[in-house]
């Protein structure tokens, strides 16, 4: 779906990521590792979704014939999730991939003392127009964003009583929040605000959530 944001064309899709007019790929929260973090404190959690996520990634930038890929904050889950093996993985998994790689630090990021060296790590990042950072609390308001950080969710009715929840973008004023990409992420139904408009992709193409569906 293609979508006018701020006098700038962003076309959204429906595998929970971006893409820019100058073919930058942008998704948000994978949060690689959250599994061994839940482990380290005792959590019989299985394992598998980072590895999955990051080919999920990887299949993505085929399809468009992404140049860049910018994470958008919150690649890492903890520092106990960093762990040996999933620094293996995404390192093995950025050579595969073959091109430039960003991270925008989010709040989860920061917590990490030490980053791997090959990874680019930046505050903020403009790319064909759009300013990138991972906090929707950070965002200029005098230029098109695209934030992350709220895993937004959409609730939508189905019925008189029942309803379903769908990941979401959000399109609040120039800012564009994009929903969370890592499967084992969770989500949040966002209080809405005048104009707020929904995303959703419930099959292979992203539409828009009417108003009078939208619950909560």
């Amino acid at each position: 779906m293609t979508l006018d944001h701020f006098n700038q064309t962003l076309q959204l899709l429906p595998g929970k990521a971006l893409l820019l007019q100058d073919r930058t790929l942008v998704v948000a929260d994978l949060h690689l590792g959250k599994a061994t973090a839940f482990q380290a404190k005792g959590l019989a959690v299985p394992e598998g979704d980072s590895n999955a996520d990051l080919n999920r990634l990887g299949t993505l930038c085929e399809q468009v014939q992404a140049t860049r890929i910018v994470i958008n904050g919150d690649l890492f889950h903890s520092p106990a999730g960093l762990s040996i093996e999933i620094e293996r993985l995404l390192e093995t998994w950025l050579f595969t991939v073959g091109l430039p790689v960003e991270l925008v630090l989010g709040n989860h990021d920061r917590k990490i003392a030490r980053l791997p060296h090959w990874l680019t790590a930046v505050d903020s990042v403009e790319h064909a127009g759009v300013h990138l950072v991972h906090d929707p609390a950070d965002a200029p308001d005098d230029r098109p964003v695209v934030a992350a950080h709220w895993h937004p969710v959409a609730k939508i009715a189905d019925g008189k009583r029942t309803s379903l929840r769908l990941p979401c973008f959000l399109q609040r004023r120039n800012v564009l929040v994009l929903p969370s990409f890592g499967t084992f992420t969770g989500g949040a139904i966002v209080d809405r605000e005048q104009d707020d408009r929904f995303f959703v992709a419930p099959g292979d193409r992203v539409i828009e959530v009417p108003e009078k569906l939208l619950r909560g």
